[in-house]
């Protein structure tokens, strides 16, 4: 069946948000999730009123043979400057299909979005825009389209439930845990780079621009002051070896209320291994229980060798994924030249 494509504007914004709204359901709750991992808020409407006033925006519609709302692609611009944190984990330029950003309909998912993506990435590729980047949640039903264009997943988002204080892991020998304020920020910023920089190296292979990992080491001076956040610091014989921060987590279709965000960890390569990642853990848990948290989010690489064990091991479960696909720069040149 031919798949029809017109602009998406305003007007569809109603049926568009039905239409996304039905898709997540769907989508979010993939039979490998644990029952206690809880659905964020999902708000079609409010998502894709935001997106559509986003300047820059690519943004379609497929349509029935009846004329009716198959679904939709929107696609934001990202333009990250070099001294940007985010241009640690992200292309300085590139496109970003946010959760919002599109809905398919069952039964013909790879069709309908074979159809839009073809769309809206020769508008990408004429604006110079060769990193797409997807946010799904995690599930066969909302990665297999996407797959199958050649999209691949790049970085997962994790979700675990925050308890009351049950078995606690192993303590390590010697080692002390204190909590971090404003005057540890020069300890946190530099064990952020740190954790940033190792990203660098095999598989990940992640630029890390200096004037980025410049940016984050001051980039928790507002966390380590606002009552809000925790951080905390990882020290044996003196010599600080390990931090964690966590920070509010906006509420989202895959983030439930009640969330932190574990914004960073890191354990100096010397004394990995010995259960000190666990420790700051369950501190950090034990925090956010107190304070009326009931779930801690955290990101991760895929392609990690530790990151992408370690976390799932230590109770994280996956809820989403950030996808990518990178296309050849060589198609930028003059026709035939490739």
């Amino acid at each position: 069946m031919t798949v029809a494509i017109a602009p998406l504007t305003a007007e569809h914004i109603p049926l568009a948000a039905q239409r996304y709204d039905r898709w997540f359901a769907r989508a979010r709750r993939p039979p490998s999730q644990r029952s206690w991992l809880a659905d964020g808020p999902v708000r079609g409407e409010e998502l894709l009123g935001k997106l559509l006033t986003t300047p820059g925006l690519e943004a379609c519609r497929a349509m029935d043979g009846d004329g009716g709302l198959a679904g939709h692609l929107a696609a934001v611009p990202v333009d990250l400057a070099r001294d940007d944190p985010a241009a640690l984990r992200g292309h300085p330029r590139a496109a970003l299909v946010p959760h919002g950003g599109h809905a398919l309909p069952s039964g013909r998912e790879s069709e309908v979005l074979r159809a839009l993506y073809a769309r809206v990435a020769e508008r990408l590729v004429a604006d110079r825009r060769l990193v797409h980047y997807v946010e799904v949640p995690a599930g066969e039903s909302a990665t297999s389209p996407w797959s199958d264009l050649g999209f691949g997943r790049e970085l997962v988002h994790g979700l675990m439930a925050v308890r009351a204080r049950g078995r606690q892991p192993r303590g390590v020998g010697g080692l002390a845990i204190r909590r971090a304020g404003p005057g540890d920020l020069p300890q946190i910023g530099r064990m952020a780079a740190e954790a940033a920089r190792g990203q660098r190296g095999s598989a990940m292979f992640q630029p890390q621009p200096e004037q980025a990992l410049a940016a984050l080491r001051v980039h928790y001076a507002d966390a380590l002051a606002d009552p809000r956040c925790g951080a905390w610091i990882a020290s044996r014989r003196g010599e600080e070896i390990g931090m964690a921060v966590v920070v509010p987590a906006a509420p989202g279709p895959v983030t439930p209320e009640s969330c932190v965000e574990l914004a960073e960890a890191y354990v100096d390569p010397a004394s990995r291994g010995e259960g000190i990642s666990r420790v700051l853990l369950a501190t950090a848990l034990a925090w956010a229980y107190d304070n009326g948290h009931r779930y801690m989010s955290a990101r991760w690489h895929s392609a990690s060798p530790l990151a992408a064990g370690h976390w799932p091991a230590v109770g994280f479960r996956p809820v989403a994924y950030r996808l990518s696909r990178i296309l050849d720069a060589r198609i930028g040149g003059a026709p035939g030249t490739y």
